[in-house]
């Protein structure tokens, strides 16, 4: 049997794999993780590990393993008899999202701008240009994998505890973003015009300037967000965080 990787697993395949005994833990936990961070399992929605067993075609023990290590990163809560929920939406998390982002995201970009090479460049400006493409149709699903793209970029000369840490914040924002971007005409402008700002700045060599542009781009997506949410919430994790990353630039514009 040819292998693949866990996220190209579908409902259906990973029972057909199950009943050949050779579905993991991991998979498991990658199918449900993916489930909740695409909005097929959405925020606040109640599943029995009996249900997630039967419609995955797998015992219940990796079903509850898996929920075990989606509850520790904090996508569910769990519930008396064996059920889950999946995390609901709320202000303090979507804050202190974001402004985790702010302080470790623009640290590590202005740092990688001095390493970034010409092919990376022109893969940043045909990701971009993919998703202007995805923007005029107003189709999130195609959007996504070239946004995810780009900003992979930014982050691939680096490793360990910190690229995990940037990539669980990203996936986890990742479930308030496509609310937003779906929700919110002028989202898809205002994100092309941060990330088109980025490459610039990236392109010149400009390491504070990208480091800034990467936190303006973050707190714009979140406050949008939060406007969504509640329009009179102070934000004032999110602004100490802005102004921490953009201080060495002389403050925002």
């Amino acid at each position: 049997m040819v292998e693949r990787s866990p996220d190209s697993l579908t409902s259906a395949e990973a029972g057909s794999e199950a009943g050949q005994g050779t579905i993991t833990l991991e998979a498991v936990h990658e199918l449900l993780r993916n489930r909740i961070l695409h909005g097929e399992l959405p925020p606040g929605a109640v599943v029995s590990q009996a249900d997630l067993s039967r419609d995955l075609g797998v015992s219940r023990s990796p079903i509850r393993e898996a929920c075990r290590l989606l509850e520790r990163e904090g996508l569910v809560v769990s519930r008396h008899n064996r059920r889950v929920q999946v995390a609901d939406f709320s202000l303090d998390d979507l804050e202190e999202l974001y402004a985790s982002r702010l302080v470790l995201e623009p640290l590590v970009l202005t740092v990688r701008v001095a390493s970034l090479t010409e092919r990376e460049l022109e893969q940043m400006a045909t990701a971009l240009e993919e998703m202007r493409q995805s923007a005029e149709q107003r189709d999130y699903d195609r959007f996504t994998a070239p946004h995810e793209r780009y900003h992979a970029l930014l982050y691939s000369d680096i490793d360990g505890r910190l690229l995990r840490q940037i990539k669980q914040l990203a996936d986890h924002a990742s479930r308030y973003r496509r609310v937003y971007m779906t929700q919110t005409p002028s989202a898809w402008d205002v994100v092309l015009e941060h990330d088109t700002r980025i490459l610039q700045a990236v392109s010149r060599g400009d390491a504070v300037g990208a480091g800034a542009e990467l936190a303006r781009h973050l707190a714009a997506t979140a406050l949008s967000m939060m406007a969504l949410m509640d329009p009179l919430h102070d934000p004032r994790l999110l602004r100490a965080a802005l102004h921490q990353a953009c201080h060495s630039e002389g403050g925002t514009r």
